[in-house]
């Protein structure tokens, strides 16, 4: 499954790369140690989105949409990940690059917008929301951006503030059903409460 995980990022690196922003320098490489000074980046996907074409995710064979979440889909049950650099229009929209994706005899899925699964889970407050699905922010429209409900194993909801006084936000963290994240939850957790230490079991 490791191997399937970095493939995909290659791939969808290779995609990214494919498509470069004019006049933009390239990003200053560093090389880091204990005596490093600190280095800040801003990752400005919003705007990169903007003025980059989509890329079209098909499974197997179906084309699903650009906003697929890619972390929610099982891959112990991929059978083959490609890639085909190429323009191509669907219904008047033009995309670049197509992620093809086939899956094993058996899967089964259950595609959901973000909105959609908090809808049918969750009780929230009106305040605004950020999804995190397992360490990965999502900053994409939660209305289209698609995940595979059957691969979802717990969704944990944490209320945070902000710098803004008064103003809070819901910050809802999507985890998958990989072994990794199912071993930890699992796993008792120290809690520490006052002159109290509990152990909790997830």
């Amino acid at each position: 499954m490791r191997n399937t995980t970095l493939l995909i990022i290659l791939l969808i690196t290779s995609l990214s790369f494919s498509q470069t922003l004019t006049g933009k320098k390239a990003l200053k490489k560093f090389k880091y140690s204990k005596n490093s000074e600190i280095t800040v980046y801003y990752n400005d996907s919003i705007t990169y989105k903007k003025n980059n074409k989509p890329t079209g995710v098909f499974l197997n064979s179906k084309f699903i949409s650009t906003n697929l979440s890619l972390i929610t889909i099982n891959q112990e049950q991929i059978e083959s990940l490609n890639i085909e650099k190429t323009t191509f229009k669907i219904e008047g929209k033009e995309y670049y690059g197509k992620i093809l994706i086939k899956m094993k005899a058996g899967y089964k899925s259950n595609f959901i917008s973000l909105n959609t699964l908090s809808a049918k889970h969750l009780n929230l407050n009106k305040n605004p929301i950020i999804f995190k699905i397992d360490d990965k922010i999502i900053s994409e429209d939660y209305d289209s951006y698609l995940i595979d409900e059957t691969f979802v194993l717990r969704i944990i909801v944490n209320k945070l503030k902000t710098s803004e006084k008064n103003t809070e936000i819901n910050l809802v963290t999507v985890i998958t059903k990989t072994k990794v994240n199912i071993e930890k939850s699992n796993k008792k957790k120290i809690i520490i409460r006052g002159n109290e230490i509990l152990l909790s079991e997830n």
